[in-house]
């Protein structure tokens, strides 16, 4: 079992709001059948879980690690990997896709390239919803998407030879080795 906690930024009235938006995007996109019935039955499914749930935060640290260092290391061994899937998947699936074209039917090939890059989306949510192992706040802040190689609450580094330092040299750190 995942220990998968779920945080609710929103209040009251626009969660009932997503929930019932959601619901009635899934049971239109059922009873009006289309090409995208089910991607419009999905889509409307994720809306209501979010309005109902939140966000979900995922950790990036097994349960049961104990000791703040232990936890750090091997925290940002499982954010490292996670980021190294999503380059992988992003690169791959849209390339073996490109790979398959020949076999591909005509008609399913637009298709084919957007399921491509589903595989690649999982793994980006996965990573962007991953909680720091220091602070236990997300990773990645949703307002902060400049950089994704460190904490956005306590500036952790996700490269394990930094994490010993706690946070990255400021600039007047760099200005003072420079007259050094």
């Amino acid at each position: 079992m995942s220990d998968v906690r779920w945080q609710q930024p929103l209040p009251q009235w626009a969660r009932v709001a997503s929930v019932v938006l959601g619901l009635a995007a899934a049971g239109a996109a059922i009873l009006k059948p289309l090409n995208v019935a089910l991607a419009g039955a999905l889509a409307g499914g994720a809306w209501a879980l979010l309005g109902w749930k939140g966000i979900p935060l995922i950790p990036s640290v097994p349960f049961g690690v104990q000791g703040q260092g232990l936890r750090i290391r091997e925290g940002l061994k499982t954010l490292i990997i996670r980021r190294q899937v999503v380059v992988a998947a992003v690169l791959i699936f849209p390339t073996l896709t490109a790979g398959l074209m020949i076999v591909i039917p005509h008609r399913f090939v637009l298709t084919a390239f957007l399921l491509s890059g589903i595989p690649g989306l999982v793994c980006l949510f996965r990573f962007v919803l991953s909680a720091c192992p220091r602070c236990d706040h997300y990773f990645v802040a949703a307002d902060r998407l400049s950089s994704i190689s460190r904490c956005q609450h306590c500036n952790l580094y996700l490269k394990l030879e930094r994490a010993v330092f706690n946070t990255r040299p400021t600039r007047s750190d760099m200005q003072k080795k420079r007259r050094d």
